[in-house]
């Protein structure tokens, strides 16, 4: 298709938008209308001199294809990372599993959360567990806790996570004084046999917390480790 431009043409009120939307649509237009490029000129940014389209289209490009190759190494680098991350969790969780005693569980525990996930609070609340009220580290042994139970009666029952969705009183009925340092948090249900409890994470920064493969990574750890932990109330005076 050719175009004729003169004087008549010049007067028709175009948008912006309708010509990038024709030039888009025609890309031969200023091939077929080879006399229109005398008249046009793009100024560089830098100085008063004036560069081709060609030019201008090059550095276009130049610019796409640095960028292109910047969130190529970003994602390689993620990539990278979240190998490590899984490496990291399955590797910690097995060590986990050749613990001897409560108190070593707990301290290995919070070592390899703080260490991989930078969680800054672990708190581990332990239901139906012996005789009477218990605390060893942050796991708190409870024989009965009817309020904490129904505070948390939902998460229990769907026994899915929750992420950076609890209420201030329920912070504070998990972590206490520590509840209002707390920017994020995340809450995983334990369910192991005749097990079952709550596993509560608190961090110091925002959105910490989410769905995805590290969420899916902590879940089987959480999994692995009352496993473990009961094995260790099974045969302790606890």
């Amino acid at each position: 298709m050719t175009y004729s431009y003169n004087n008549k043409n010049k007067q028709l009120p175009l948008s912006e938008e309708s010509v990038l939307s024709y030039l888009s649509a025609n890309p031969n237009f200023f091939v077929q209308n080879h006399s229109l490029l005398k008249e046009i000129s793009v100024p560089h940014l830098l100085d008063e001199n004036v560069s081709s389209l060609i030019e201008h289209q090059v550095k276009i490009l130049r610019d796409e294809n640095n960028k292109l190759k910047n969130n190529i190494e970003e994602n390689n680098n993620r990539s990278i990372l979240k190998d490590a991350l899984r490496k990291n969790t399955f590797n910690s969780t097995f060590e986990l599993l050749k613990t001897k005693t409560v108190i070593d569980f707990y301290k290995l525990l919070c070592s390899f959360l703080e260490r991989l996930y930078e969680t800054s609070y672990v708190r581990l609340f332990i239901f139906n567990c012996g005789s009477e009220d218990k605390k060893i580290g942050n796991i708190y042994f409870h024989k009965n806790d009817p309020k904490l139970r129904f505070m948390f009666m939902e998460i229990l029952n769907r026994n899915k996570p929750l992420c950076s969705s609890l209420q201030t009183e329920q912070l504070q009925m998990l972590f206490s004084k520590d509840a209002e340092k707390i920017r994020s948090n995340l809450l995983l249900p334990i369910k192991q046999s005749n097990l079952d409890g709550l596993l509560a994470l608190g961090s110091h920064e925002r959105n910490k917390y989410s769905i995805g493969e590290e969420l899916d990574l902590l879940v089987f750890a959480s999994e692995l480790a009352a496993f473990k932990l009961q094995n260790l109330l099974t045969h302790s005076n606890i």
